[in-house]
């Protein structure tokens, strides 16, 4: 017969050995990148730098994978390479499919805006509309938080917003984030064909948030008004289920200056209530051949403020910019001196760094993705093969980070 002491030395061997299967099964490995793109990348550097800032961003992320109600909000902010959201969709995939699915997230009328929008994301309208982006000089139509704006033309203003299926899956929400402008003073929000939340409002809003009655994976907006209306974007998310919303954030020809000056943006953005800002720029800084780091590094620096004041608890991650060629002529020089600065600017602030230039072999990298038709025929932008293989690289360098985390701890 077993005494009590070894029984409980019995149980408590059972326990730990149960943790450590556990931990085993915790293992998050990412599928896609083996020994056939070897040649493209380089493997071994393909991990993030300074990542102690992320230990509060992968504990709550603990919390939410085994126990908790909770959602971690990232928001990935970026340039042309962004608003296609063929790299951050790969990302967004990798990281709901193993934390939970709390939303597609932010979204935006681009076809209404007339500009390129991501796969999943078909839009129209029969009123008149104006449009801006961050990058154009333009300000009589301010942008928000998805870095374009519409202004309507007409009375009774009104646009579609549905989401296609990808791969057989449709995304669905039952909770929407509105971000608006002008003299709203009524809308009427339309969902699965009979179902309408009409909202009138005393003042104005900038911000509206509501639940629906039930899912739906689209929607009409209608504005019944003869006042000019604008619109920034609308964040879908599921109001009971915790996991990861992924907002991505991108417009054409976009630099930190162009985010840095725009106000509107700063001021809704601190409504996405943020837990990890991803930064994905510099392309388009690296047109300039004289670039000069301290110049480029000012405009860095201002940009991690903003964040830092409006979300003082949030993980910030940059990362430099992929390989592209200078006028289709050479690799482009300037990304070295935009890389070494970015480096450098986060080790000095303790800012987490993704270094997808050097992961891509640099300069010498750019020649191999163009003779492997992974960069596009401008040599700026990738096919979307090369997209998803930076997608799958960025989620591969979480994942380490993660399996690190839960091994320590």
């Amino acid at each position: 017969m077993f005494s009590k002491k070894t029984l409980l030395a019995v149980a408590f061997t059972s326990f730990i050995t149960m943790q450590i299967n556990a931990q085993q099964l915790e293992n998050w490995n990412i599928k896609g990148i083996d020994s056939t793109i070897s040649n493209k990348i380089d493997v071994s550097k393909n991990s993030f730098i300074n990542t102690n800032s992320m230990n509060p961003l992968l504990a709550k992320l603990y919390k939410i994978k085994h126990f908790s109600q909770e959602n971690a909000v990232f928001v990935h902010i970026g340039d042309s390479h962004i608003q296609a959201d063929l790299e951050t969709s790969v990302i967004r995939t990798e990281l709901q499919s193993y934390f939970g699915n709390a939303g597609r997230g932010l979204v935006f009328p681009y076809q209404v805006a007339k500009t390129n929008a991501p796969y999943d994301i078909i839009s129209s309208s029969k009123s008149s509309w104006k449009n801006n982006r961050v990058a154009r000089v333009d300000t009589l139509i301010s942008c928000g938080v998805s870095a374009f704006g519409i202004a309507s033309q007409g009375i009774h203003p009104e646009f579609n917003l549905d989401l296609r299926s990808i791969n057989g899956v449709r995304n669905s929400f039952d909770k929407v984030k509105l971000f608006m402008g002008g003299a709203i003073s009524e809308l009427a929000f339309e969902y699965n064909d009979n179902q309408t939340e009409n909202i009138c409002y005393d003042v104005a809003p900038n911000y509206a948030e509501f639940n629906l009655k039930s899912a739906t994976s689209g929607f009409k907006l209608t504005f019944p008004t003869t006042d000019t209306i604008q619109f920034f974007g609308a964040s879908l998310e599921k109001k009971e289920t915790s996991g990861i919303i992924y907002h991505s954030i991108g417009a054409n020809g976009a630099k930190y200056s162009d985010y840095n000056k725009t106000s509107r943006f700063w001021q809704q953005l601190k409504n996405l209530n943020a837990d990890c800002y991803i930064i994905s720029l510099g392309t388009n800084e690296a047109q300039d051949p004289n670039l000069k780091a301290e110049a480029f590094l000012d405009d860095v620096n201002i940009m991690i403020t903003k964040i830092r004041m409006i979300s003082p608890n949030a993980c910030i991650l940059l990362t430099t910019p992929p390989v592209s060629y200078f006028k289709k002529m050479s690799p482009n020089k300037s990304l070295e001196v935009i890389t070494d600065a970015l480096l450098q600017f986060s080790n000095d602030n303790n800012v987490v760094c993704w270094d997808l230039f050097n992961v891509s072999r640099g300069l010498e990298g750019a020649k191999v993705w163009k003779s492997t038709q992974l960069l596009r025929s401008d040599l700026v932008h990738f096919s979307r093969e090369g997209y998803v293989l930076q997608g799958t690289l960025f989620a591969d360098a979480f994942a380490k980070v993660w399996n690190k985390f839960m091994l320590k701890n």
